[in-house]
């Protein structure tokens, strides 16, 4: 019996190519996964810091409707990358007269983690 071989992969060849690729293709899912959530977060983060930034710096330049001295504690919702973003400050005292520690912090509209903090100071006018 002279049984000629053929050019070609077994099955068992064939079955360990399917399982490498397979093991590749969810590593690079799972790896594409994690590099959008990442994304998502560096977004959601630097969103809250432009609003605490926004806050503060209403608050030094006096813009118009923003409080000033001790009475600008409080909350309010803004709208900023087609989001609600809920800033919250607190007014804290300083050893120097006329100037206050503001404290703010940023949390997505109906959470409540907060995504980011900011601090900075506030001359009273």
């Amino acid at each position: 019996m002279n049984s000629s071989r053929h050019g070609g992969f077994t099955l068992i060849e064939v079955l360990v190519a399917l399982a490498i690729f397979a093991v590749l293709a969810a590593a690079l899912v799972l790896a594409s996964g994690n590099f959008a959530e990442r994304q998502r977060r560096i977004e959601e983060r630097t969103l809250a810091l432009w609003a605490a930034q926004n806050a503060l710096d209403e608050l030094r330049v006096g813009f118009p409707g923003a409080a000033s001295g001790p009475d600008i504690d409080g909350q309010a919702t803004v709208s900023l990358g087609g989001r609600d973003w809920v800033v919250t400050r607190r007014v804290l005292p300083t050893a120097q007269t006329g100037l206050h520690r503001v404290e703010v912090a940023v949390t997505v509209a109906g959470e409540e983690r907060i995504v980011v903090e900011l601090a900075g100071f506030v001359a009273q006018r």
